[in-house]
Parts: C-alpha cells; sequence; structure tokens
C-alpha cells in the first residue's frame, strides 16, 4: 500500500532534458550544415585569369544552381554566392541572381504547398512538441477559406489575429528582414508560406517579384557609383 502510495505522489518525468537534447541536436545540425556551406564556398571560389575564360560560362551555370539549390534549403544560407556572382558579372550577375532568387523563393513555396503537414507535426512531435503538433494537424485539416479564422481562435489575443491578416506585408519583410535565418532563411520561410495555404501562388510570386528588389538595387547603384 505504500509502495501504491507513493507512486501515486510521485511526480511525472518531464521531457524538458529530453526536448533540450533534441533542440541542440536540430540547432547542432543547422550549424554544420551552415559552417559546411560556407566552405564548400569559400573552396569553391575561382580566380578567373584569361586562361580561365573558357571556364566562366560553365562556371556562372554551376554558380547559379548551387546558389537556387541553398536558397530553396531552410536555415541555410545562399546569399554568398548571389553575391559574387553579382560582382563578377555586372548588371548581367544581378539580373540572373534576381532571376534565380525568384525561381529558388517560387520552388521552394510550391514544395511546401505540396509538402504533407503531418511531416512537420511528427517533427514536432519528436521534439516534444506533441500540442503544437495537434495544432498543426488540425489547421491543415481545415478548408483554406477558414483557415484565417482558426487562427483567429486559437491565437493569442491581438498581435497574432491581426499580423494574420496582413500576412503578404510580413511575408514580404520576413524575406527582407536581416538574420532571417534564425527563423528558417529565405527558403524556409517560403516553404512554410506554401505550406500554410494562406497564399495564393499568383499574388506570392508578384509579391516576392518587388520583395526581392532592395538587394539588386543597391548593387546597381553601388555599380554605378564605383
Amino acid at each position: 500500500m505504500e509502495s501504491n502510495s507513493h507512486a501515486k505522489h510521485s511526480l511525472p518525468h518531464s521531457p524538458l532534458p529530453s526536448t533540450l537534447l533534441r533542440l541542440a541536436f536540430v540547432l547542432a545540425l543547422i550549424v554544420v550544415l551552415n559552417i559546411g556551406v560556407s566552405w564548400l564556398i569559400k573552396n569553391l571560389e575561382l580566380q578567373f585569369y584569361p586562361s580561365h575564360l573558357q571556364l566562366l560560362e560553365w562556371a556562372v551555370i554551376i554558380g547559379l544552381a548551387t546558389y537556387i539549390c541553398l536558397m530553396i534549403t531552410p536555415f541555410v544560407p545562399g546569399i554568398e554566392i548571389g553575391l559574387a556572382l553579382m560582382i563578377l558579372l555586372g548588371p548581367a550577375g544581378i539580373v540572373l541572381v534576381y532571376l534565380s532568387t525568384l525561381l529558388a523563393l517560387s520552388v521552394a513555396f510550391v514544395i511546401g504547398s505540396h509538402m504533407p503537414a503531418a511531416w512537420l507535426a511528427s517533427l514536432l512531435r519528436w521534439l516534444n512538441l506533441s500540442k503544437a503538433g495537434e495544432l498543426l494537424l488540425a489547421f491543415d485539416a481545415t478548408p483554406t477559406e477558414k483557415r484565417l479564422e482558426f487562427i483567429a481562435q486559437n491565437a493569442s489575443k491581438g498581435l497574432l489575429p491581426a499580423v494574420a491578416k496582413r500576412r503578404y506585408l510580413l511575408l514580404a519583410v520576413l524575406i527582407n528582414v536581416p538574420g532571417n535565418a534564425i527563423i528558417g532563411g529565405a527558403g524556409g520561410i517560403a516553404l512554410l508560406a506554401g505550406l500554410s495555404g494562406l497564399y495564393s501562388f499568383p499574388r506570392y510570386l508578384a509579391l516576392m517579384s518587388v520583395a526581392i528588389l532592395p538587394g539588386p538595387i543597391i548593387m546597381s547603384l553601388s555599380n554605378s557609383l564605383a
């Protein structure tokens, strides 16, 4: 009887240490990926001397393909390659990087719109965030036209519902805000935008075509003033 009473009054095992350990693993993986990409970029830098001019076309194609892949991948930076191409190729490079960025963010959005929400819910459950996973699945099961209402009902009062109504403006800000790699980078943000079902692709594409202009404009002005 005493042992039963002790069992009844004993506290349940806290999932906090396990959660912290798994979060640390995910963060370590992101850091390793970023270090690996930085190392790859540094070691793939080419010095384009006259004897290498015949390699320039292939180098640009490979550089753009790598840039697009990195931009699509969440939490992985790709802007370094984009900046290198813009500096190397001048105005033509600025246009190419702009179009490549638009393509990468469009592909990430389409991937997100077709990605099962259960995958992300499984990751949340693995991180011991079961309630968040259940909320995500409930959100995914809600008809698209009622998802803003779902957010308003389940979010804290004030901020999130108001932000949801200005979701296109929020998306444009998040794509450009410095340090957005912490919340998934441009590719991760685009993927979640597609997954949410709150954005129509034509409007998303029109928004991104304007939202990513600041970088190319700054580079163009820098070239003209140099």
